[in-house]
């Protein structure tokens, strides 16, 4: 489809803001997973919001006259099977359209019902908790890859989300996550070896690496307690000259 008028994006059309937001304004108290407790970043993006975008960006827009008919179809069996055999999984907000759904499939015939079917799904997605589910998982990947392949993409291939600036990497890393391959760069060091870090060594490495960072962290920590001992006495009290009490 290179040669020919592309359709609109999910996100060019609509997108559960207000959902969305909740899901990024708690992910601030998430502590345990998160990439926040790697380093301190202070202009990380939430991966609620990241992960929303993501998928609206990669996505067409079913009601969009250009919307190839083959994501269309997978889509419309994806949200029917969702409907059908992961109704649990839904927030209170997407329940009764799934309901509908599942009493009656021709309703996903509607592009519109499908479209906003579509979104309460991210919507889903962005919460936390839903972040690491199979079967969301499965549910992203598979529809990023119609997406890739009914917009011309070469089978077997994924598309690609480029980041030349991801400081904290929330955006590679959720381009990860729901099936496209990434691209991150950055003119400051650090972001470039989070990324490094975030991106290659922990899902090459996985459990072998923490058990290294912990392994030396705590010979790292030894060590300077041995060598700054002498400057910094265990149990020693400060002593304040006079002029500063």
């Amino acid at each position: 489809m290179t040669n020919q008028a592309l359709p609109k994006r999910l996100i060019e059309v609509d997108l559960p803001i207000k959902r969305i937001s909740a899901h990024s304004r708690r992910e601030k108290s998430i502590r345990h997973g998160h990439i926040s407790t790697l380093h301190i970043w202070w202009a990380r993006r939430p991966l609620a919001a990241c992960r929303a975008v993501i998928c609206a960006a990669l996505w067409p827009d079913p009601a969009d006259a250009l919307c190839p008919p083959a994501f269309r179809e997978a889509a419309r069996k994806a949200m029917l099977d969702w409907a059908q055999n992961h109704l649990g999984l839904a927030s209170a907000e997407s329940f009764q359209r799934l309901v509908a759904i599942q009493k009656d499939a021709a309703r996903l015939d509607d592009l519109l019902e499908l479209r906003h079917a579509l979104l309460d799904f991210i919507a889903d997605f962005a919460n936390w908790d839903n972040s690491t589910l199979k079967e969301y998982l499965d549910m992203s990947r598979a529809l990023t890859q119609a997406a890739h392949e009914a917009l011309g993409g070469v089978s077997g291939t994924r598309p690609l989300v480029v980041d030349p600036f991801a400081g904290g990497g929330s955006i590679p890393l959720e381009a990860l996550r729901v099936g496209a391959d990434a691209f991150a760069s950055d003119l400051n060091p650090i972001p470039v070896l989070l990324n490094k870090v975030i991106l290659e060594y922990i899902p090459k490495y996985g459990q072998r690496l923490a058990d290294e960072v912990r392994k030396w962290g705590a010979w790292i920590k030894q060590e300077a307690e041995k060598e700054l001992a002498e400057f910094y006495p265990v149990g020693a009290r400060l002593k304040l000259p006079s002029s500063a009490r």
